[in-house]
């Protein structure tokens, strides 16, 4: 694939590393059943190593996920036309740990020079002139480490020397080589749970939530976080029951890895002093998988403001980035279910910013409400105006004509005793 190690070693375990066959066993099914006097052999001391380290690759994979914990940060130094992998922590897609201790840099007129003549490249029409977008990958690497003398087998005939590494090291490989095409996205873990949290679209077999969110709406404020939380068990009942092991979604040869940055518009062509590079843009690193640590997610579920066990769900409030904007047409994505005959002209106001100030937009009347989607369209009455800068759309509730939810709490109400808020959103203009 026109790919290149950046790491200095062969197989990414550093000077001591000596060959390139080492592999751990995993195999987390089986452990040794130990007795007196039992006659112990290679085979069941990996059994024995390969049922812990396969335990632990299994957890990992399973309850933890994976991608970048910390670091791994990518840089390229155009001064020295080099492109600089930072240490860090990872988890590939079988659960491995990939643990990088010391800076990788590449040479990245070097590597091209390497590799401008594979298969890769071939279809190129001026190799000595190029401009690709490549991709740094990390992938997992074992080998074999420390020769110490050893008993020889005697079915292995005369060439086998009476030596054998005595260690198997775990370390990073990184690579270079062409962005692939996006893979097919495969089923995500945990469905119904990411549907219910409005990650996901909703299948025809998950109509019994809708029901039930709708049910749970139209029960009176005390009895309805008891009802939620029994929702709650029973959604985490069936997206587990229907979430396998990670591992099943990958093909047997497949290693794992994982995509650690982008180099988009990576320019290699040689001129008089040799070859030369230049990056369009800095290393693109905001696609790659992360993994964060429960600590970190404790930390953020729990703040103030978000962590409120026992209050009531309030009035409806609009989605993060719940405003979006298609031609003449505003959509607006809400939190919960409305009481459609509130979807009026006098609940919402929209207006324009640009350098005459603000203006009133028109729209028709009355807004367009979806309840399957929570949405509500305000459709305007002529286009933007060219130079505005920014749209902007309050959702009143308060005043004698707010917006409420299905069970007539008013938007942005703390709780059923009080009045609601108004609630302002913008998006770019033109």
């Amino acid at each position: 694939m026109g790919s290149a190690e950046i790491t200095a070693s062969g197989c990414a375990c550093g000077g001591s590393c000596d060959s390139c066959a080492g592999s751990l066993p995993d195999a987390p099914d089986c452990a040794i059943h130990y007795h007196f006097g039992m006659l112990l052999g290679v085979e069941d001391f990996r059994a024995e190593q390969g049922f812990h380290l396969g335990h632990a690759r299994r957890h990992q994979r399973a309850l933890h996920g994976y991608g970048v914990v910390y670091g791994y940060a990518v840089e390229h130094d155009a001064a020295k036309q080099e492109l600089k992998v930072l240490p860090g922590l990872a988890v590939d897609r079988r659960g491995r740990d990939l643990a990088l201790d010391a800076a990788q840099c590449l040479s990245l007129p070097a590597w091209w020079d390497k590799h401008r003549g594979d298969d890769a490249f071939a279809e190129l029409p001026n190799p000595d002139d190029v401009t690709l977008d490549l991709e740094v990958v990390l992938c997992y690497a074992s080998c074999l480490s420390r020769p110490v003398p050893a008993i020889a087998d005697p079915c292995a005939g005369d060439n086998q020397p009476g030596i054998a590494y005595s260690r198997i090291c775990e370390a990073p490989s990184l690579s270079l080589r062409r962005a692939q095409p996006a893979a097919a996205a495969s089923a995500p873990p945990y469905r119904l749970l990411r549907v219910l949290l409005g990650l996901a679209a909703p299948e025809p077999a998950d109509s019994w939530l809708s029901t039930a969110q709708a049910d749970i709406a139209a029960l009176p404020p005390d009895e309805r976080a008891p009802a939620q939380a029994a929702l709650w068990q029973a959604v985490l009942a069936r997206a587990t029951a229907h979430t396998a092991d990670p591992l099943d979604a990958l093909a047997d040869d497949d290693p794992g890895c994982l995509v650690l940055a982008r180099l988009h518009g990576l320019h290699l062509f040689k001129d008089a002093q040799g070859w030369q590079s230049s990056l369009a843009a800095a290393p693109d690193i905001d696609q790659r998988p992360n993994l964060l640590p429960s600590q970190l997610l404790q930390t953020a579920l729990l703040r103030p403001g978000v962590a409120a066990p026992g209050l009531p769900l309030g009035g409806p409030r609009l989605k993060p980035g719940g405003l979006s904007r298609s031609g003449t047409s505003l959509r607006l994505d809400f939190d919960q279910d409305l009481a459609a005959a509130s979807v009026s002209s006098s609940a919402f106001s929209v207006q324009a910013f640009g350098p005459a100030g603000w203006s009133a937009l028109a729209y028709s009347d009355p807004p367009s409400y979806s309840p399957a989607s929570r949405r509500v369209t305000l459709n305007l009455s002529a286009p933007v105006p060219v130079d505005a800068s920014l749209i902007r759309v309050t959702v009143r509730g308060s005043g004698p004509t707010p917006l409420l939810g299905a069970d007539l709490l008013p938007a942005g109400a703390p709780s059923p005793d009080q009045d609601g808020l108004d609630i302002s959103t913008q998006i770019a203009g033109s």
